[in-house]
């Protein structure tokens, strides 16, 4: 039923998005979703041009919200495992973000607004928490965590910053 639902709605949506001003149509947004599992949900919104957009989640319970605003911004955000919860907020100009997370409970949240700034997060194992949070330009942000339980927060403003953070015990 919900599959019928849904089909039903990216029809609308396509019927919709087909009777829009060829100003509206030529934004070239990309949105790409595959989703596997049960109970798995996605909620995402991109204004602007060129942005472009890939979710992927495997498992059951699984959540990712997303916004980009702005010129060809570009995320991945690929959950596997049971329980885990991404966020992603981009505003501004080529920004690029990568999420991937595997195993259970992680939880992780990249936000960047300014030009040219990259964050990546990659967390295996269970119950993690990151946050990047990156303002102004060419700023580059990741965090890499294994193992259980372990935490990492980056906060960079300005231009030109660089951090990286590597968590291990596995």
């Amino acid at each position: 039923m919900k599959l019928k639902m849904l089909l039903a709605a990216g029809l609308g949506l396509a019927a919709f998005t087909a009777t829009m001003p060829s100003a509206e149509a030529q934004q070239r947004n990309r949105v790409d979703i595959n989703q596997a599992g049960y109970s798995n949900e996605i909620g995402g919104r991109q204004v602007g041009h060129r942005n472009r957009l890939y979710l992927e989640q495997r498992g059951s319970r699984q959540y990712i919200s997303t916004y980009q605003g702005g010129l060809r911004n570009g995320a991945t955000v690929a959950q596997y495992g049971h329980g885990n919860q991404a966020g992603l907020d981009q505003y501004g100009r080529g920004n690029s973000a990568v999420i991937g997370q595997d195993g259970r409970y992680n939880s992780a949240y990249a936000y960047q607004q300014g030009c040219r700034n990259q964050a990546g997060i990659a967390q295996i194992g269970t119950g993690h928490r990151a946050v990047t949070d990156q303002a102004g330009c060419n700023n580059a942000a990741g965090v890499i965590q294994v193992g259980r339980g372990q935490s990492a927060s980056v906060r960079q403003t300005g231009s030109g910053n660089v951090s990286l953070i590597i968590q291990g015990n596995h």
